[in-house]
């Protein structure tokens, strides 16, 4: 502690303007001067006249001073010059005939200094993580979901299926519980994974995403209803994305070309993978028959074990046969900013690396019969598929269009509205088929499209502290069709899958009052609602198991204070109450006179069917408190709790699994307690340097965990087949205590991130039949969170220089993540086919960068993707499926 009280101690000012990260949306310019003044860390002087009635542009993103300054004063008319010391004078038209000084004003908030995006993480009690634009570009890898790669904390479950987001917040994830916002809106959709389990998926380009902003644990504000895993916030594009400082229109081009891919899909029926043996192929295969005997031929051969060579057909490193474009405009108009964006990518299925824990097949199980030598194969290794193999099922193929415009009526008002569609093909494995069928095939593509519709007004009067009002109106379409089964599975099911339509509608509506004869007081209050509706689609072929047709509404409101009183503690504190109400569209069966749920209304001797309904409500509250006693230097203490409704996944009937009607289900309660430390000092060991760092004991708790399991003996079992075989269930509670880190230091030509989060503790209990021990750290008979428990710990390390007066940068991250927690050789709790764990071996993998960057024009991107082309399952993979091998990107883009 001491330590790091002297390496604060000392504040250097420096003439020289750095870089810096704003965040500052058109307004006022009075306002947005004092935004400048907190995130940049210099004081304003101007004359009061030549501010009034000016509105400024909005500023965004890493820029140095003078770049920001620049792009804030665009059109107003006025110029500025550096004063003494950290200053900075702004001023009116100089007039004919000389210049005259005018007397200055200073614009300065009373509030403490707000860190820009970049920083927030290092300025809040609580903790949370940003993603810019630069980073999205430099880490895109194979997968969407790539760009988390390295972000403390956060983990990407099934990140090679579907090209879909399913983020995992310590421990939280899917069914709501780590929402993932694009503009503020909402596509999370649940998709049927067979008996292995289901996963949540959001739907977005990473071209077409300009930053995202990461909370971990429960937030206090109006989009954050039954987040209590986490919240991820993603906006698009908008016009200083694009176009350049001080231009009133911009033009960007990307390309990428990608390797270690096949280009496109291989043939329907195109097999890899050693095949072992399973439902649809025999259990053994046969060698030494008699000369014209022909019990070993056909099934049996022993040659079936054995993939065709074909898929051993590795390209070379720079064999670019994948490719991404996108072509991104703008157009900023007197009252308006205006945004087009294209972007599409295509890739054929990766190979596999070639290093570590390749799998091997094990012919050692012969029993001599004779006529025969039976031989019963096992694979050793986490996986089927062997070292650089080709992973059938992981194409991808994808278009999407973005259409924004920012409308600014008058100084005080601004209005964005936005559409995103998202169309993609793509391939994914079944987790069923990997673990029971004989071969892993290429199956027909799955298909989805996500229409995402937003508007947010904000009114933001200068002179009035009681109105800053929020508001978000949205809308999200989605269509998806899995038809990741092969021929052999849908024979075993008797069916096809159909198209599901799942649509959402919601808003938030959120102001901020500001008292200031208290001092710094604030007040935030808001109310949000949601409503979502989930359908097969009627009129095509298929029977849609497994799709689930119902309605869910919830509603929520919030309260908050945030107050300094004195300046060096901040008090946050909140309150937020929730309601939903959930209704199921498909019958659930009754077979059983004798049940207590046997009703027949319409007297002809049979059990009338009934329909799950469901409702609940509660209020949830948070508190912080945050002491900086040297500028750059805080503790906090936060204590959070929040509630998450059952989900309308979880509050209906599907194949296999259903709520039962007459059980009710709890909503879920976390309980979260951390505790912690920030740094975020600029100039601190040479001038321009940045020293940002972040030390936080966690211990989150969530009670009455909602889940798949088995039924206990003592349930009623005579409602339904569907409710026989699986229950959705409450277990008592889901615990991960841990100490998370992340340090970043930047000196300019050199820089560095370390990251990292260790897990001291992590327990789930349940109290039911066939269990012999109350809580395991492993999982939980056939429940869906046996594949979402993160590793006990995971790392990360970046370090980069930038060359050649920083035309040039290059460098390289590493990413060390744990093995999964081991399942007991006997007494396993998760025995059994259903939702077993998915073990992976602890990895390292190595990602090298080098950026080219002449101009403010043309930036070209070289990458190397696991550079030691190892062999690995992903952390939380819910199938048996290895990530890519070593693979090259190379990336060009042109900004005018």
């Amino acid at each position: 502690m001491a330590f790091f009280l002297l390496l604060t101690a000392g504040v250097r000012a420096q003439e020289d303007a750095g870089a810096a990260r704003f965040d500052i949306p058109a307004q006022p310019l009075p306002a947005a001067l004092d935004s400048f003044s907190r995130q940049s860390g210099y004081q304003v002087s101007a004359d009061a006249d030549d501010l009034a009635g000016q509105q400024s542009h909005p500023v965004s993103g890493e820029l140095t001073v003078s770049s920001a300054l620049d792009r804030l004063l665009v059109g107003t008319g006025l110029s500025w010059y550096f004063g003494a010391g950290r200053t900075v004078v702004v001023r009116g038209p100089v007039a004919l005939g000389g210049a005259q000084m005018l007397p200055a004003v200073k614009v300065q908030g009373d509030a403490p200094r707000q860190a820009a995006a970049a920083d927030r993480p290092y300025a809040t009690a609580g903790s949370s993580a940003y993603i810019g634009k630069k980073d999205i570009e430099r880490f895109r890898g194979l997968s969407v979901g790539d760009m988390f790669k390295g972000t403390t904390g956060v983990l990407v479950a099934e990140n090679r299926n579907s090209g879909g987001l399913n983020i995992n917040i310590r421990g939280m994830q899917g069914q709501g519980r780590v929402p993932v916002l694009v503009d503020g809106a909402r596509q999370e959709t649940t998709v049927y994974r067979g008996y292995a389990g289901v996963t949540s998926r959001s739907y977005v380009d990473p071209d077409l995403i300009g930053g995202v902003e990461i909370d971990k644990g429960p937030t206090m504000g109006a989009s954050g209803t039954g987040a209590i895993g986490g919240l991820v916030s993603m906006r698009t594009l908008n016009a200083d994305d694009i176009a350049k400082p001080g231009n009133d229109w911009g033009l960007r081009l990307r390309g990428s070309l990608v390797g270690n891919n096949s280009g496109s899909p291989a043939p329907i029926g195109t097999q890899a993978g050693y095949n072992v043996g399973g439902l649809g192929t025999p259990s053994h295969y046969r060698t030494d028959c008699q000369p014209g005997s022909t019990l070993c031929d056909g099934l049996y051969n022993l040659d079936n074990a054995y993939p065709p060579d074909g898929s051993m057909d590795r390209p070379g490193l720079l064999d670019f046969d994948g490719h991404a474009g996108s072509l991104a405009v703008t157009r900023r108009l007197a009252g308006a900013d205006l945004v087009a964006a294209y972007a599409q990518r295509r890739q054929g299925n990766y190979f596999a690396g070639e290093h570590g824990p390749t799998p091997t097949l094990d012919l050692s199980d012969r029993i001599d019969r004779g006529f025969y030598t039976e031989i019963r194969p096992e694979v050793d290794g986490a996986s089927r598929v062997r070292g650089g193999e080709e992973v059938v099922n992981t194409h991808f193929e994808s278009e999407s269009v973005l259409l924004k415009t920012r409308l600014y009526p008058s100084d005080e008002h601004t209005l964005d509205l936005s559409y995103l569609r998202y169309d993609s093909e793509y391939g994914e494995l079944m987790p069923s088929e990997l673990l029971w069928l004989g071969r892993i095939k290429q199956t027909r593509p799955s298909e989805v499209t996500a229409n995402t519709y937003t508007a947010r007004y904000q009114w933001q009067p200068f002179d009035n502290d009681w109105l800053d009002l929020d508001s978000h109106f949205w809308h999200t379409d989605t269509e998806s069709r899995n038809n990741s089964y092969s021929d052999e599975m849908l024979e075993l099911l008797n069916g096809r899958p159909g198209t599901e339509i799942y649509q959402r509608w919601g808003g938030d509506v959120s102001n901020t009052t500001s008292i200031t004869s208290l001092g710094d007081l604030q007040f935030r209050y808001g109310l949000a609602w949601q409503r979502e509706d989930v359908e097969p689609k009627r009129d095509e072929e298929g029977n849609g198991f497994g799709l689930r047709d119902g309605e869910r509404e919830e509603t929520s409101g919030f309260l908050a204070m945030k107050w300094t009183f004195v300046p060096t503690l901040t008090l946050d504190a909140g309150i937020r109450y929730t309601r939903y109400d959930s209704g199921d569209r498909r019958p659930t069966e009754v077979n059983d006179p004798n049940s207590d749920f046997c009703v027949d209304g319409n007297g002809d001797g049979e059990c009338d069917p009934l329909y799950n309904d469901f409702s609940g409500s509660g209020s949830a509250p948070m508190a912080s408190l945050l002491w900086e006693p040297l500028r750059g230097l805080q503790f906090f203490a936060k204590y959070s709790e929040a509630l998450r409704m059952p989900s309308l996944f979880e509050t209906t009937t599907g194949f296999s699994v259903a709520a039962v009607p007459g059980q009710r289900i709890k909503p879920e309660r976390a309980e979260n307690k951390e505790v912690g430390m920030n740094i975020l000092k600029d100039d601190l060991f040479a001038g321009g340097d940045a020293l940002r760092f972040k030390l936080a004991y966690f211990e989150n708790r969530t009670e009455d965990y909602i889940t798949r399991t088995i039924p206990n003996t003592w349930d009623d079992t005579s409602i339904g087949q569907n409710g026989a075989l699986f229950r959705i269930q409450n277990l008592e509670s889901v615990e991960f205590h841990g100490l998370e880190l992340s340090l970043e230091y930047d000196l300019g030509w050199v820089y560095t991130e370390l990251g990292g989060t260790r897990y001291n503790s992590i327990e789930l209990c349940h109290e039911g039949s066939y269990r012999r021990q109350r809580c395991t750290d492993y999982g939980v008979a056939s429940s869906y969170i046996n594949n979402m428990i993160p590793p006990k710990w995971q790392a990360n390390a970046t370090l980069g220089f930038r060359l050649f007066d920083r035309t040039l940068e290059v460098g390289a991250r590493n990413t060390w993540m744990g093995a999964r927690n081991r399942v007991p050789e006997y007494n396993d709790q998760t025995a059994g086919r259903f939702a077993r764990p998915i073990p992976w071996h602890k990895y390292s993998i190595l990602d090298a960068f080098v950026t080219w960057t002449p101009n403010d024009t043309l930036s070209v991107d070289f990458n190397v993707d696991n550079v030691t082309d190892e062999y690995y399952l992903d952390a939380l993979s819910l199938g048996m499926v290895p990530a890519p091998g070593r693979t090259a990107r190379l990336g060009v883009t042109v900004n005018y």
